[in-house]
């Protein structure tokens, strides 16, 4: 089977490239807008995407006799968050919220990022 594989973070790790992985060991890198194609020998196989303790869903593969397209994005949910997160920083004077108030903000949002890490990144199937 034959697989087309891109990749479309946007400016979030740009530099560095992903590592994608297949069946759990380390197949290939990504970087930013970078599309490579590779033949496939098994009939089925899964795939994840991974940055350093960041991870996407595992995502199987099966063979249908075509070119399987596949996109890697940053999930939705992630960017939101540190949109908020920069946002949030500029409310804190306007608020005058005390230093319990900001660490409370603080250890929320690291158990929010903590709970997305094997879902940072987006697999889909383009179509």
């Amino acid at each position: 089977m034959k697989i087309r594989c891109s990749r479309n973070t946007g400016f979030y790790g740009m530099a560095s490239p992903i590592e994608v992985i297949k069946n759990g060991e380390k197949w290939f890198y990504l970087n930013q807008n970078d599309t490579k194609q590779i033949e496939v020998i098994e009939q089925e196989c899964t795939i994840q995407a991974k940055f350093f303790f960041l991870k996407s869903a595992p995502f199987t593969l099966i063979d249908k006799g075509q070119v399987i397209n596949l996109e890697i994005t940053m999930n939705p949910i992630l960017i939101f968050v540190y949109v908020i997160l920069f946002g949030g920083m500029f409310l804190i004077p306007i608020l005058h919220l005390n230093i319990g108030g900001i660490l409370i903000v603080l250890v929320l949002y690291f158990i929010f990022v903590c709970s997305l890490l094997n879902k940072a990144y987006v697999i889909k199937e383009k179509t």
